[in-house]
């Protein structure tokens, strides 16, 4: 009974706390045992930015980006990495985000170097996407390898963490993002979820998100927790969403958000 009791005063706690988190604007987000992990929110017209594509205001109906990033905790003055930026839709809006004082730093891959034609096409989008000025606080790299050490605040990958291959792959690409972010600094992960146990699906460019919870873990980081905030309880996880048939677009396909911690020491 004791037991019980505790438990319920635990989830009162957590239920008063988002009821006056809702009306003072910040976005909390509660963990099964009774831990808060607790947001930033942002002004939606940040998303209003006239030199984003229309592709990008299609996206941002499935991707959600403030929502997400305000699991993350970005915040104005941070310096936060975009792995494998590609056409920086996910640097774009972080731009935004972290303000004149903070920083972007867009990286075009986590190998040990990028490609030219890489290179040049993340060139050439950021001009593209820089027009009005609004990406003048985003810096351009070709690798995780040539990010300082402890300098980020943030690390997020969105729909890359499977491309990075099997297993050891994987493995051997977490000292790397350990070595940049700073102490206490979050690693953010997006993907798409497979209902297969304990297997990357590369056939529909899909991981297990139990899978990649145990992978990281392992790898150094302190899990903190996940958001369902892209669960799409309608997929059937047997496609990718590029497919011309496919039953959903990609944007929208059912996605794991997880939050993890570089120790403090």
């Amino acid at each position: 009974m004791a037991s019980v009791f505790s438990s319920w005063r635990v989830w009162r706690v957590v239920a008063a706390v988002a009821f006056w988190a809702v009306l003072v604007g910040v976005s909390v987000y509660a963990m099964a045992d009774g831990r808060l992990l607790q947001g930033a929110t942002y002004d939606p017209a940040v998303l209003e930015d006239p030199s984003r594509t229309d592709d990008d205001r299609y996206r941002d109906g499935g991707f959600k980006p403030l929502e997400v990033y305000g699991f993350f905790g970005v915040e104005p003055g941070m310096t936060v990495g975009d792995l494998w930026a590609s056409r920086l839709y996910n640097t774009h809006v972080l731009a935004h985000l972290v303000g004149d004082d903070g920083t972007v730093v867009a990286i075009v891959t986590p190998a040990d170097e990028a490609s030219e034609r890489a290179m040049q096409r993340s060139q050439d989008t950021y001009e593209q996407r820089n027009s009005t000025g609004s990406l003048s606080n985003v810096k351009l790299v070709g690798s995780l390898s040539q990010v300082p050490d402890n300098s980020l605040d943030i690390l997020i990958t969105v729909r890359n963490y499977h491309d990075l291959g099997e297993k050891d792959a994987r493995i051997a690409f977490l000292p790397g993002a350990l070595r940049v972010l700073k102490p206490g600094g979050i690693f953010g992960v997006v993907d798409a979820n497979t209902d297969k146990p304990d297997e990357r699906d590369e056939s529909v460019h899909r991981i297990n998100a139990q899978l990649t919870i145990d992978e990281i873990s392992s790898g150094g980081f302190e899990y903190l927790g996940s958001s369902d905030v892209l669960h799409n309880p309608d997929d059937t996880f047997d496609f990718d969403g590029r497919e011309d048939d496919a039953p959903i677009h990609r944007y929208y396909i059912d996605r794991f958000v997880q939050k993890y911690r570089k120790p403090a020491r």
